[in-house]
């Protein structure tokens, strides 16, 4: 399965029509949005192009942005869903705590963990989440929740200056770097495991 990986879009108009043509061109499987979209344009660019798309809300998103999510059947806050022989757990940046608990309630009734996908808009403490200052801002909540439930790929966003890619035992940890900046990122899992390269447009 090939896919595409963004965030932090921030209302970017000039990159949304850009990303569309990237999404075919590459023909991926599936398209991630890990929050921070602020505007609709950029979503019907996405849905336009006919690829199955999932996404969360980020901390600068508002209701408006949640409800839009949900109307278009592809918001997953707080939602554990099934896709293509894979689960995908959202975590959203509104009602963060809530979403982490409605997830967790599910995953605890058990998942196959080389199979579970983890879409946060935050990112997990120590990983992709140094700030200019040199500080860690991730979450020791997100850290402990791979180290519980192991996933095989964790995408995040949030911290734009720690765009990369790291690992922790089995979990592939993906920052793709903003939209706004024309960042993204494509992964692809296969018999052999998870990979993921960074792009820029």
């Amino acid at each position: 399965m090939k896919i595409l990986g963004i965030v932090d879009i921030h209302c970017s108009y000039q990159y949304c029509s850009r990303i569309a043509f990237e999404i075919a061109r590459k023909e991926v499987d599936l398209v991630l949005i890990a929050g921070d979209i602020e505007c609709q344009h950029p979503l019907e660019e996405i849905l336009e192009t006919g690829v199955r798309v999932y996404a969360v809300t980020g901390n600068m998103d508002d209701t408006y942005i949640y409800r839009l999510l949900k109307q278009y059947g592809i918001g997953v806050d707080g939602c554990v869903i099934e896709y293509s022989g894979y689960t995908i757990a959202g975590i959203g940046g509104i009602g963060f705590r809530t979403n982490l608990e409605k997830i967790t309630k599910v995953l605890d009734k058990g998942v196959e963990q080389d199979k579970l996908i983890i879409l946060s808009h935050y990112p997990a403490h120590g990983f992709n989440d140094k700030t200019y200052s040199g500080v860690h801002a991730g979450l020791y909540e997100l850290r402990e929740l791979i180290e519980n439930y192991k996933p095989l790929l964790f995408l995040h966003g949030h911290i734009h200056e720690a765009r990369g890619v790291s690992r922790y035992k089995n979990t592939l940890i993906v920052n793709p770097g903003p939209l706004m900046y024309g960042y993204y990122s494509l992964i692809k899992i296969s018999s052999e495991g998870v990979e993921a390269s960074l792009e820029r447009l």
